[in-house]
């Protein structure tokens, strides 16, 4: 038997760091997926914690640009944000 993704079942865990500043800046996911030139989907779904756990480079640095974040002080949220990710994964 295959075994199941976790983050098919799981609650997600959002980016608050990207939620929090696109939510203040009056733009929806379907806006940063245009912006970004990716799937809306997609954007969304790398905010809400199912994909995007090795974020590219170049799409991390445009998500900041479009949300006007710093990047180093984002790079340290995004840190944190996937050791407790980690942390909680291997607690269960």
């Amino acid at each position: 038997m295959a075994s199941k993704d976790k983050r098919d079942v799981e609650t997600s865990r959002l980016r608050m760091h990207f939620s929090q500043p696109r939510e203040a800046l009056n733009l929806s996911a379907n806006d940063m997926g245009e912006l970004l030139d990716i799937d809306p989907y997609y954007y969304y779904s790398i905010e809400n914690g199912r994909r995007g756990h090795n974020l590219g480079v170049r799409l991390f640095y445009e998500i900041c640009k479009c949300l006007n974040l710093d990047v180093i002080e984002t790079i340290e949220k995004e840190v944190k944000y996937q050791k407790d990710r980690y942390k909680d994964e291997n607690d269960e």
